[in-house]
């Protein structure tokens, strides 16, 4: 599985595209998301990042840009979204690293006070994280790319609009009304759509022709 892993990190800092949005897609949410409450953003962006970043391998793989190194890996197609699945957590640490460092710098260059590393927001961010691609992975086997993307920006966007939201209104906003972060309930949640989905999957890659 390292060998994969390698593999995804490559393309990651070596996707423009994905080196672009690491770059800008911070100040982008700083800009946009007018907390009075800095954990908000911290929030929205260790969600962001790792959701994108766990994306990106895994559409990468399933559109055939890097077929050729998995079809060379030693590696069965269970053990592929296995993998897929428990890269999640990797991309979740690499995201807090990076994004600690990031805002760090602009807390230190007094651009604008920021949380670098709130522990009850990266809490809070695992089972959203777990929600969104539970969701979003099984979409890229059972449909063509483009209806899995409308289904991608639709969860993307309704989060982001949700942060928004939450950051201009606080304990008003609706998703601090119906108490989406309050007690277990989302963490159970996540770990069944979380197992329901990686064997949903397993199922879906076996017969999808590579």
């Amino acid at each position: 599985m390292l060998a994969i892993l390698k593999k995804d990190l490559i393309l990651l800092f070596t996707n423009k595209r994905d080196i672009l949005f690491m770059i800008f897609y911070i100040p982008f949410l700083i800009f946009i998301i007018d907390s009075y409450e800095p954990k908000w953003l911290y929030l929205a962006i260790i969600v962001s990042y790792t959701y994108i970043t766990s994306l990106s391998s895994f559409y990468h793989d399933i559109d055939g840009k890097s077929k050729y190194i998995l079809n060379s890996l030693p590696m069965t197609r269970d053990r592929i979204v296995l993998y897929k699945y428990i890269s999640i957590f990797v991309y979740f640490f690499v995201t807090l690293v990076y994004v600690g460092a990031y805002l760090w710098i602009i807390n230190a260059t007094g651009l604008k006070i920021v949380d670098y590393f709130n522990l009850e927001m990266a809490l809070k961010a695992i089972p959203i994280i777990m929600i969104f691609t539970s969701i979003v992975f099984p979409s890229y086997l059972l449909f063509e790319p483009r209806i899995a993307q409308i289904i991608h920006m639709v969860i993307f966007l309704s989060f982001f609009i949700g942060m928004v939201n939450l950051g201009s209104l606080g304990d008003k906003s609706f998703i601090k009304m119906i108490g989406i972060f309050q007690g277990n309930r989302m963490l159970i949640l996540a770990i069944i759509l979380y197992l329901a989905s990686l064997i949903i999957s397993i199922k879906l890659y076996r017969k999808k022709d590579l």
